[in-house]
């Protein structure tokens, strides 16, 4: 089975919450900003001569197609010392990506026929030329028990000949019995062909009696094998193998530290120019889940060498495992700039279509690949996982068994089928899948990593916490391991309360409130949403309310940040605590977000979580009940009339691949948009037939042909027309325009008069003119409450307006609530002193004026509540003074 680092998905399973500019969706960052940031630059500065699209054109145009891979690499020039000879020079050319350029010079550098062909093999292997590079190894010149003939058998395994690579490597150590590439290439060649019991004992090579490299390396024994940094870094690649399959970490706590040891010893004592030391420190740290630190690795990598592709492919998975596609695509068009018809460039180009759910486009590259190399286990793992992301069973499971015809043993396919099928929220599928890996391949944390979180998304809690325990069993080092059970402990230590349909946990101490509110406002919810949708959960929803802002990213994505505040997987909705503090992100209106998180629940459930992710998220918008927000009015406005809406085709990269700052907001708004307009023009009936033909699998062409009667194309059309008529009432076109202006400024002036009557005339004017602009209803709310005008009533009609669309403030709540306690209208008041806690529930003021309002109403229940909640809020105020940390 093929050694790798996971593939992790750790963030695909939720969806988010819109909640002002702190919320959006939780796809987006998944590690930190300031290596996404190093990541990117870095590649930009790879494929700086070929970073737009027309110099990629213009790199496939005729003759430039046949010039450029004649022409050396457009790299800065090397200074060389002055005592260097050519063949000194070729051998740093090769060493700094300087492939061409090398090929070019060692045409006519005099020296050793081994090492020559050496450096011509990896320049010619490097930029895509594999057969002639083995072609050139092959000669009988070239002595059996040189390290040519590993390099032979290194590329015969990148091209799929396992097989013919194995033959050489065992050829290579009966001439030379005390290789070290060779017996480190043959454990990983063997792990290729799935005969680990061949691997473990190639590995177990390096640590019997007679060499124990690694006592030699702790103890700084002389060795004239462990003076070079190649055989250095091999021996700690090794020994990690070793370790990895033998559970040799679960036993040995020094063991991690002492391998990391040996790569830093490799890079930073014997050769501080040898960049496959980082690569491998790098991959090490990526097998642990460790992505800042293989970053960094990475990075002094790639410094050394800007052509290293197996620097440029870590990158580009990082990136793309983050969600960062772009620089994922920087990380291909990279490694295509070397080598033309790199197949693990395709490879990678694959990954960033299955995590953008772009099956189809992925099919392309797969097939490149496998045409060949048909035997190509990554390759077929990834055209299973598309098939299932296209659920077509059947040719997932013909393809799966395929591999099984290939190695018995395998368990890599697996495992990226349940990644994907995990990803798409297909929990019993995605276990299955899982489980399989994890027999076949019981040492790999990977997999019980992946199935641990499956566990967590779906709310089996006790099934998550055995298998993650196992986990960290096998690796303590894992910072995914340590981050899950941490998870867990925390939502072991949580109070709960139960209700018919939910499950509300929190921490007692610092969030004492929740329980008082949030089961029964949940309650409410039920009824309404799940007819809506014509279904109701099969089990109970977890609501998980999380003290702190990382502890509930963890939650989310398994990494500690992401930018929202509510996401959904399913069965468990999470959500950060809607108070103030530098933990949070400070108070929402919970109430709202719980509906629009709850809606996701229902419509995943209905649609066997099969639901499209742009109607999700425009059906969760849709039950929010509450009007367009002020700052999406004029982004949609300039979206219309500028045709700069999304297409149905490109809706979705809205939300996973905004290529402008608004864009993910301007997904939200349009989804919601859409949603409505269907509801208008189709009728709610339609939303159900469609949600009926997603669940069984129907793509969304069929889907709005079969429902709607309409392509997609058709549909799109039909839709911008309806947005077209929609804008035009809300008074941004510039005739309008400058009149709110002049208006504006004339209102304004009143004001400032103190001219307050006369104020109100104009910003009565104003609102006719632009009904979805937020100053003309606060200057009225506000003028209407003046004594000159003393309108309260009519203030309230512009109260609730701004109540609507502030989700994070609860004044014109609260405002509301004292106007009708003034008119005696107590059913309304309190409607609105419930509507302040939503926004903060730890606002004392407003507790204690919902409880003056249940008291004059004489509601009972109400009061008593009240009495209870306010001395356990003026407590936990009085602990709390101190700044949260």
């Amino acid at each position: 089975m093929k050694p790798m680092y996971p593939a992790r998905r750790h963030p695909e399973r939720s969806e988010g919450s819109r909640c002002g500019n702190t919320c959006s969706e939780p796809e987006i960052l998944r590690f930190a900003q300031d290596d996404r940031l190093i990541v990117f630059i870095l590649l930009m500065s790879l494929i700086a001569s070929t970073s737009t699209r027309a110099q990629d054109l213009s790199r496939e145009s005729i003759p430039q197609k046949w010039i450029e891979p004649l022409l050396p690499e457009d790299l800065p020039p090397l200074q060389y010392p002055k005592y260097f000879n050519d063949l000194d020079k070729a051998r740093l050319q090769v060493q700094t990506g300087r492939y061409k350029l090398a090929l070019q010079n060692l045409a006519h550098v005099k020296g050793d026929a081994t090492e020559i062909a050496i450096l011509k093999a990896t320049a010619m292997n490097a930029i895509g030329k594999k057969q002639p590079a083995i072609d050139l190894l092959s000669v009988d010149t070239i002595p059996k028990a040189s390290s040519a003939e590993v390099l032979r058998a290194r590329i015969l395994s990148e091209m799929g000949k396992n097989d013919a690579a194995m033959t050489v490597l065992n050829e290579h150590l009966k001439a030379n019995p005390n290789s070290i590439p060779g017996h480190y290439y043959a454990g990983w060649v063997s792990e290729q062909l799935g005969k680990l019991n061949d691997a473990k004992n190639f590995y177990n090579w390096f640590l019997d009696d007679k060499r124990d490299y690694l006592a030699k390396l702790k103890q700084d024994r002389p060795d004239p094998a462990l003076q070079s940094a190649d055989n250095v870094t091999l021996i700690g690649r090794a020994i990690d193998r070793w370790a990895t399959l033998n559970g040799a970490y679960e036993k040995n706590e020094n063991l991690h530290q002492a391998i990391l040891n040996i790569f830093v010893k490799a890079y930073d004592e014997i050769d501080r120019a040898y960049g496959p030391a980082h690569v491998a420190a790098a991959e090490y740290f990526l097998s642990h889940d460790n992505t800042t630190e293989a970053t960094k690795e990475l990075q002094a990598a790639l410094r050394l060498n800007e052509g290293d592709l197996d620097a440029i492919d870590l990158m580009g998975r990082i990136a793309i495992q983050s969600f960062d596609f772009d620089t994922g695509d920087k990380a291909i068009d990279a490694i295509r700039h070397i080598d033309r018809g790199s197949a693990r460039a395709d490879i990678l180009e694959a990954r960033n279509y299955l995590h953008q759910r772009r099956p189809v486009d992925a099919f392309k590259p797969i097939e490149r690949v496998l045409q060949q190399q048909p035997q190509n286990i990554e390759a077929l793992g990834l055209l299973a996982a598309t098939h299932a992301l296209r659920l077509e069973d059947d040719k997932a499971a013909a393809v799966l068994k395929q591999v099984d015809s290939i190695d018995p043993d395998n368990a890599t396919a697996y495992f990226e089928m349940a990644e994907q099928l995990g990803a798409m929220r297909q929990y019993p599928r995605s276990a299955e899948m899982y489980k399989i890996a994890i027999q076949r391949a019981p040492w790999w944390t990977a997999t019980r990593n992946g199935l641990g979180l499956l566990y967590t998304q779906s709310g089996d809690e006790d099934e998550a916490r055995v298998t993650l325990n196992t986990a960290h069993a096998l690796d303590p080092f894992n910072l995914a391991t340590t981050n899950y059970l941490r998870l867990l402990d925390e939502l072991g230590g949580f109070a709960r309360k139960e209700t018919a349909h939910f499950i509300v946990m929190y921490d007692a101490k610092l969030d004492p409130i929740i329980p008082e509110y949030f089961s029964d406002y949940l309650e409410t919810v039920y009824p309404q949403v799940c007819p809506e949708y014509k279904c109701e959960p099969k089990r109970k929803t977890y609501i998980e309310v999380f003290p702190t802002h990382d502890a509930f990213s963890v939650r989310t994505t398994g990494s500690p940040w992401i930018g929202t505040v509510g996401a959904s997987t399913g069965r468990v909705i999470a959500l950060v605590s809607p108070r103030r503090g530098t933990a949070t992100m400070g108070t929402f209106n919970w109430s709202q977000v719980l509906r629009h998180e709850f809606t996701h629940t229902v419509t995943l459930a209905a649609t066997d979580n099969r639901i499209p992710h742009w109607m999700t998220e425009g059906l969760a918008v849709y039950q929010e009940h509450s009007p367009l927000r002020w700052e999406w009015v004029p982004m949609l406005y300039n979206a219309v009339k500028k045709h700069e809406l999304f297409t149905m085709d490109n809706l979705t990269w809205g939300f996973v691949r905004p290529q402008k700052p608004n864009d993910r907001q301007m997904a939200y708004a349009q989804s919601f948009w859409i949603c409505t307009y269907i509801e208008e023009k189709y009728g709610h009936e339609a939303i159900l037939q469609m949600l009926d033909q997603f669940k069984h699998g129907a793509s969304e062409a069929e889907a709005f042909q079969r429902v709607l009667k309409v392509s997609i194309t058709q549909f799109t059309s039909d839709f911008f027309a309806w947005t077209e008529k929609q804008v035009s009432t809300w008074g941004y076109d510039p005739e309008t325009s400058k009149k709110y202006a002049k208006l504006r400024d004339e209102g304004e002036l009143m004001i400032k008069e103190k001219k307050y009557p006369e104020a109100v005339k104009l910003f009565e004017q104003i609102v006719t003119l632009r009904p979805v602009d937020q100053l003309p209803h606060q200057r009225l709310a506000g003028l209407y409450l003046t004594k000159q005008v003393n309108q309260p009533d009519k203030a309230i009609e512009h109260l609730i307006r701004l109540h609507k669309v502030d989700l994070k403030d609860n004044q014109y709540a609260k405002r509301i609530a004292r106007i009708y306690r003034d008119e005696g209208k107590f059913d309304d008041a309190e409607k609105y002193g419930m509507q302040a806690v939503y926004v903060d529930p730890y606002d004392l003021q407003a507790h204690k004026l919902l409880a003056e309002l249940y008291e004059k109403a004489g509601n009972q229940a109400g009061l008593e509540r009240e009495e209870r909640v306010i001395p356990v809020l003026e407590k936990w105020i009085e602990e709390n003074r101190r700044p949260q940390n």
